[in-house]
């Protein structure tokens, strides 16, 4: 039984919580060197090696505390936790489980375990773990947090956003519930409902920030009237969001009456986006950029809130960028239609494991279609399996070419169909207008496409095919293939 004084074990915590870790361990060793077998101290050395990232210790100690005392559920839920952290996932499920076997009402434990399963993608188990932590306390905020992000991957968008409505209203300072939220309303359409919820992804008050922004000293735009003004215009977060997101750009001076527009973008980009009209100078972003005087400034995706009232929110459509005449046409066959594929996006995007397909050869169904001339225009991971399906269908691959997104470009400008999953090339090929089809997941569903429309409004040329709700690609590629057959019995050289 833990019976020390309360006030002893009160300050054991308070000194944790503060972070002065040596006083703790000077009072947590103290008693365990008095007494040994003390599991409520033992416990605190524990959690205080786990924080500390001691795994050897922190591990040590639960086991000798589940030695001593084997039903103890704190030690069993710390031991899931250090397991966790370490990419230890059978053996956190194990403990977990032990913990809420042993003690039902354990809320956080519940909460600990879908996480955890959540990770794995086991979504529907997650679900069931995380509702269960919040019918033991309902104002568990991270469960129901939690909660909201698994239905939200599996496609459930009204009851997550239910719960993020619970979240905003009792915790308004939740900023990662509020960008949460607003990706959701986003996607259902919502956009002036929740464009400004998801300026919270580069609040300095969301520990869960996924965009960086910088730090001017010059006001904000909101808006405004722009007359005489120069504005200068941050990138922010992937490839596919700077081109997406720059159609926006070009309206600052047709609309808003901006004299001089700056885009500060990534240096892959940049020979792309000088193509862009209503824009004066292209600024590539680096370490060490100097950037000209400019009177306001804003991050690239919150300008599209600031058009959302117009009678034509998604203009300028697409083809708003453009290759340069002087750019070599790449020497491919005009005899036969020509295709080009991307089947792997970064293998670093959180939701990569869906996004992607398993592989080149998922595509395989797509080769019985006679006629065609195919490309890889795969960057990167993925273009080693090029070789292999040689035997099958060849493939020109066209990657390994690519030095800027202005060479993905003009590759992309000499296809007659580009087919691929949802990455940076899907957004380029949308912005040239470019015939274009895309393999979108139904778990992690991006939040700029629909995620039952196979057409979207932000690229006329475009058409969406989902994936199973199970996340097997089967489906989708068969009625890829489908429209494949139709697409090249009707195509005629140009």
């Amino acid at each position: 039984m833990r019976n020390q004084s309360p006030d002893r074990k009160q300050l054991v915590e308070q000194l944790i919580s503060a972070g002065k870790y040596d006083e703790a361990w000077k009072i947590i060793l103290k008693f365990i060197r008095k007494k040994p077998k003390d599991t409520y101290f033992l416990n605190e050395a524990a959690r205080l090696a786990r924080y500390e990232k001691k795994y050897q210790e922190s591990k040590a100690y639960y086991q000798k505390i589940l030695s001593l005392a084997p039903n103890d559920v704190v030690a069993w839920n710390g031991f899931g936790i250090l397991s966790y952290e370490h990419g230890h996932y059978d053996e956190a499920e194990k403990y977990y489980k032990n913990a809420v076997r042993l003690l039902k009402n354990y809320p956080a434990c519940h909460n600990n375990l879908g996480i955890l399963l959540h990770k794995l993608y086991r979504h529907e188990e997650a679900i069931h773990h995380y509702q269960t932590a919040l019918e033991q306390k309902p104002d568990h905020y991270e469960a129901r947090y939690g909660l909201s992000a698994a239905l939200a991957h599996i496609g459930r968008s009204e009851e997550a956003i239910r719960n993020l409505d619970y979240l905003v209203k009792h915790r308004p300072d939740d900023i990662r519930a509020q960008t949460a939220l607003g990706m959701l309303l986003i996607q259902q359409g919502k956009y002036r409902e929740g464009w400004p919820l998801y300026r919270g992804r580069y609040a300095t008050n969301n520990a869960h920030a996924f965009a960086v922004s910088p730090r001017f000293n010059r006001p904000y735009w909101e808006g405004g009237d722009l007359t005489g003004k120069t504005i200068l215009v941050f990138t922010e977060q992937g490839y596919g969001d700077e081109i997406q997101f720059s159609r926006y750009i070009s309206r600052l001076k047709s609309e808003k009456g901006a004299a001089i527009v700056y885009f500060v973008s990534r240096e892959e980009t940049s020979s792309l986006f000088r193509t862009l009209p209503g824009v004066d100078l292209i600024i590539e972003k680096k370490q060490d950029t100097t950037y000209p005087n400019f009177h306001t400034w804003i991050m690239l995706l919150d300008l599209p809130y600031h058009f959302t009232d117009t009678s034509d929110p998604f203009a300028p459509l697409p083809d708003y960028l453009k290759i340069p005449e002087t750019r070599k046409a790449l020497p491919v066959a005009a005899d036969l239609p020509r295709i080009g594929l991307v089947w792997k996006g970064n293998p670093q995007h959180k939701n990569d494991n869906y996004r992607s397909l398993p592989g080149l050869n998922a595509l395989a169904p797509l080769w019985s279609v006679p006629g065609i001339a195919w490309f890889s225009l795969q960057k990167g991971a993925g273009e080693e399996e090029i070789e292999a399906a040689s035997g099958q269908q060849p493939l020109t691959a066209l990657g390994h070419t690519f030095n800027d997104y202005m060479d993905t470009a003009a590759a992309i400008a000499e296809m007659d169909l580009i087919i691929t999953v949802d990455t940076s090339v899907a957004h380029l090929a949308g912005a040239l207008n470019k015939a274009c089809w895309v393999l979108i997941p139904a778990i992690g569903t991006d939040w700029r496409w629909s995620r039952t429309s196979s057409v979207t409004p932000w690229y006329p040329a475009m058409k969406l095919y989902h994936s199973r709700s199970d996340g097997e690609w089967h489906d989708a590629i068969s009625a890829v293939r489908q429209s494949l057959e139709a697409w090249r019995n009707a195509w005629r050289p140009s």
